[in-house]
């Protein structure tokens, strides 16, 4: 099987591995933990992408804080108080070993999601809970699985039913997963060539606007720029009166079908500006849903087979990291 099928089949059957998946978590057993805040440990395509879609749905749900971290170290405010959730796909990435070494100095509610590597050994040998995540995937491709993972053993602390989310989102994945997408399409078409600048909405659009970026740089083989709305109208959309950018940048508005008129009209304004100085941009919606989750999913659905079919076009194949492979050997001499 080629790089490109290989992947796409990875794509299409997120339904299914969603359906595996909450037989598991459904039997779960978390343990009681008390805790005041919440810390995510965890980098790259996977773990940072399911942090930052949990952080924006949390958002308004959570008592409690959630920082996410991805480097070496952990925050000063560490403490018996804090909730820990280390995350790692392979369970060999270093600065996530090395954070989560300092987080059990400080506090025992520490929750490893992994399929396996250091970590799991780590939490064997320091008895802490763990969930391990199923194998044969690309890190990257497992976003659904450490998403959702995080999402149900998480509500459980947080006493949110988090059961019509998951159910709507993978109805929602069933039901596109074999449609074909024409504005997938046009828009590789649009991209090609050019270096995608991609803009979300804060508290929705955001992290997948950041996720499609890193798939375009793995899958796509490419350069690209992502920023979030309304933050990027204080200083970003300046940028655009330098109208020779228009020939090497194209737009992409990733938008929602229930949005807040205030980011409406930025969006709108946002059109304007972008047709005043004659940048090209393309819009990109969710399929409707009243699970905020299940927009957001099949958004990255959509965006996920672009950035695939975008490096087949070029003759590029999506599974090929040969220069993240290469950096991590010259991280072991």
């Amino acid at each position: 099987m080629n790089g490109y099928d290989y992947v796409l089949n990875e794509i299409l059957k997120i339904p299914s591995d969603l359906e595996e998946l909450l037989i598991s978590l459904n039997s779960y057993k978390h343990r009681d933990y008390k805790f005041k805040n919440i810390l995510f440990l965890g980098t790259g395509g996977g773990s940072r992408a399911a942090f930052d879609l949990l952080y924006s749905y949390f958002f308004d749900k959570s008592p409690y804080p959630i920082i996410i971290h991805q480097g070496y170290e952990i925050p000063n405010f560490v403490n018996e108080d804090t909730l820990v959730f280390s995350v790692s796909y392979s369970g060999d990435t270093e600065e996530t070993i090395s954070s989560t070494k300092k987080a059990i100095e400080k506090t025992r509610n520490i929750v490893i999601i992994t399929k396996g590597g250091f970590l799991e050994k780590l939490a064997l040998e320091n008895d802490f809970l763990i969930f391990k995540l199923k194998d044969g995937y690309e890190a990257r491709h497992c976003l659904h699985l450490i998403f959702f993972t995080i999402l149900k053993i998480l509500s459980l602390y947080l006493k949110i039913d988090v059961d019509f989310e998951i159910k709507s989102t993978i109805d929602i994945l069933k039901k596109i997963k074999d449609k074909e997408f024409e504005e997938v399409k046009v828009l590789v078409d649009k991209i090609k060539g050019k270096i995608p600048v991609i803009y979300g909405s804060y508290l929705f659009s955001d992290s997948i606007a950041e996720r499609f970026r890193r798939q375009l740089n793995e899958n796509g083989k490419t350069i690209s720029h992502s920023n979030i709305i309304p933050p990027m109208h204080h200083d970003e959309i300046v940028g655009f009166m330098d109208k020779e950018l228009s020939k090497k940048i194209h737009i992409i508005l990733i938008r929602d079908l229930n949005e807040d008129e205030k980011i409406k009209k930025r969006f709108e304004i946002t059109k304007s500006v972008l047709n005043d100085f004659q940048f090209s941009f393309s819009e990109i919606y969710p399929e409707k849903s009243d699970s905020k989750i299940a927009r957001m999913f099949s958004i990255i659905f959509k965006l996920d087979l672009v950035s695939i079919n975008f490096a087949k076009v070029r003759d590029f194949d999506p599974r090929d990291v040969n220069i993240i492979d290469k950096l991590k050997e010259y991280m072991k001499k």
